[in-house]
């Protein structure tokens, strides 16, 4: 494996993730960081033209799930770590496996084409000492997706005075002070960013067309809404969504919407005796009638907002929800939906990136749904279709232009020797999930590789290699999925690109990396879990009843010959923190309830 050369790019945490399951496997893996630091956006920059979280941006996963496999979360992280301790993990998990070494920094690709004559990738590169061109066997993409900002049609521009930026550019809320400003989105980005301005804009206007479930991380006693979702769970709701996607989405939104008016009831005021169903009642309306909340696109298409502190904003009046922007017209009035003009100095637009593939000319794209198959150096890009984007944007483009990725992460024709990290949208963590496709990247590579050599060894009983499908397997699984999103995107415009189908998607990542998870426990209603519970109960509840974090992946021994392509490398103290991390989540939800009684029962409990 250390013949092979592979580049990676991107030192975010997928990137990171990959270098290190790449190395691991005995693969001569280096990065490209266009940064001077890892981190990706979780590194605060402010260069304008670089995407990074606000320092006051909190994680919307909880410390008892986020961590990478084999390297635990400091103890003292708080219960929902802020920017600058997610920088500060990702530099110290980069520092523990002597990553930075294989990094080279303030490098930025172009773009990655096919030199036929050599049979490699051609990796352009632009650095400190000018523009080179480097030679790769094989290249990961982990540059992220929210690089290039996608802006709603804006007509008349140059009527506004104004200041005028996308939310990529937005950093500290210093040049606002005393303005009135506009913020178009209800996404994470746009309430964060009200959230930063509340208390130094002279006022402040929320613009957006729809809904949007937003809730809040917490439950109503302070237990982390993460926390309660254990991987048999899961693994039940993933089948179901295959099984019975309509159903599903159904029951699905009806909980986030009850928890969404549960959540903004605790700040709804009232007299003392008011019953909890009237304020439940009074708080359905405010999400409903006041601010425009509900109807909101399904979560079978897209995540929530994730806030605690928006909906208190809303109640003081330091943010004021008004209809999604129209357009310029004068030197501060903009033009609302709904006809109405407000008065404003300032317009941030929170409206989501184009996921531009031109860094790889040859990728293919489309070549189903009734569109032609073309390549991403035809000038063809997808979009991140999060709620931030303007319906302007949606309703005056033509149909999004998908990937051919096999599993979001492999075009076919290339599988042996691309993948990209960059395009997927999962439902659980995103650079956990990063983590696990990165070892399975790294499995399917090794055994590639060997079976070109002709060195794979045969054993009976042992685990077969990672091989890929044929390539007409792999086409007709991207035809399947483009079909599926597609349909749809003609239901609603809110799907996000690259948003993964749960059920097919981890079974086959999860084989590929040899975790072995699936072989031990599954959903409630499978079997398999029985032999782990008579066999090990303390760790089938662990697994079963405990928070699903991602140290389990390295948990069971599935490759113990270390046979090349076979099965990721277990790690001796996966057990042990599995534990610490169970017991850790159990004692701060007892601490946690034990709060909320004394709240709720005060007189009672004296």
């Amino acid at each position: 494996m250390e013949n092979i050369n592979i580049a990676v790019i991107g030192l975010g945490p997928a990137g990171l993730a990959a270098l290190k399951s790449l190395r691991e496997e005995g693969f001569d893996a280096v990065g490209f960081e266009r940064r001077d630091t890892v981190g990706g956006l979780w590194s605060y920059s402010d260069n304008p033209a670089f995407t990074s979280a606000l320092n006051e941006t909190f994680c919307n996963i909880s410390k008892f799930v986020f961590g990478f496999s084999d390297y635990p979360v400091p103890k003292d992280f708080p219960p929902f770590p802020t920017s600058p301790q997610l920088a500060e993990y990702f530099d110290s998990y980069a520092s523990h496996f002597g990553l930075h070494d294989h990094i080279c920094f303030n490098t930025t690709v172009r773009r990655v084409t096919r030199n036929t004559s050599k049979d490699v990738w051609d990796v352009h590169i632009t650095n400190p000492d000018g523009d080179t061109v480097l030679s790769f066997d094989k290249v990961v993409f982990g540059h992220g997706c929210e690089s290039v900002p996608l802006w709603p049609p804006m007509p008349n521009r140059e009527k506004f005075r104004g200041i005028v930026m996308h939310s990529q550019a937005y950093k500290t809320p210093d040049s606002f002070r005393d303005k009135r400003v506009l913020v178009v989105g209800m996404g994470n980005t746009a309430c964060e960013i009200s959230l930063t301005l509340c208390k130094h804009a002279s006022k402040l206007y929320q613009g957006y067309r729809r809904g949007r479930i937003m809730v809040s991380r917490y439950q109503d006693d302070g237990i982390p809404l993460d926390t309660q979702l254990p991987w048999p769970t899961m693994r039940l709701k993933y089948l179901l969504d295959n099984k019975m996607p309509g159903l599903m989405a159904s029951l699905v939104d009806r909980r986030m919407i009850d928890k969404m008016i549960s959540d903004v009831a605790r700040f709804e005021p009232a007299p003392p005796k008011t019953s909890h169903s009237e304020r439940l009642g009074r708080a359905g309306r405010r999400v409903r009638e006041d601010w425009r909340l509900l109807p909101a696109p399904s979560m079978a298409h897209t995540h929530p907002a994730v806030q605690e502190d928006f909906i208190p904003a809303l109640y003081e009046g330091d943010i004021i929800p008004v209809k999604g922007f129209e357009d310029f017209v004068g030197d501060h009035q903009v033009l609302l939906q709904d006809g109405e003009i407000v008065e404003v100095d300032a317009v941030i637009f929170c409206t989501g990136y184009k996921l531009d593939f031109s860094i790889m000319p040859e990728l293919e794209m489309d070549g189903a749904g009734g569109l032609l198959m073309k390549t991403a150096g035809d000038g063809l890009h997808g979009e991140l279709t999060d709620q931030d984007e303007t319906l302007e944007s949606r309703e005056c483009r033509q149909k999004p232009h998908l990937p051919r990725l096999f599993h979001t992460t492999f075009p076919p024709r290339w599988a042996s020797s691309i993948a990209f990290l960059s395009w997927m949208s999962p439902q659980e963590n995103v650079w956990g999930v990063c983590e696990l496709v990165s070892m399975a990247v790294a499995q399917i590579w090794a055994a590639e590789t060997v079976k070109s050599a002709g060195e794979q060894p045969r054993i009976d009983g042992y685990r077969q290699p990672a091989l890929l499908p044929s390539v007409d397997e792999m086409n007709a699984e991207v035809d399947a999925y483009h079909n599926w999103w597609r349909g749809e995107w003609e239901k609603d415009h809110s799907i996000r690109s690259g948003y993964v189908r749960a059920y097919s998607f981890y079974r086959f990542m999860h084989d590929a990396a040899g975790t072995g998870l699936y072989d031990n426990l599954d959903h409630i209603f499978s079997s398999r879990g029985w032999a782990l519970w008579w066999n090990d109960r303390e760790l089938w509840t662990w697994l079963a009843k405990g928070p699903m974090n991602s140290y389990s992946w390295r948990l069971f021994e599935t490759n113990p010959k270390g046979i090349p392509g076979c099965g990721r490398k277990a790690w001796p103290r996966a057990r042990k923190t599995l534990q610490e991390a169970y017991d850790t989540c159990e004692e701060f939800k007892h601490q946690a309830q034990a709060n909320y009684k004394e709240r709720m029962f005060p007189i009672r409990n004296k």
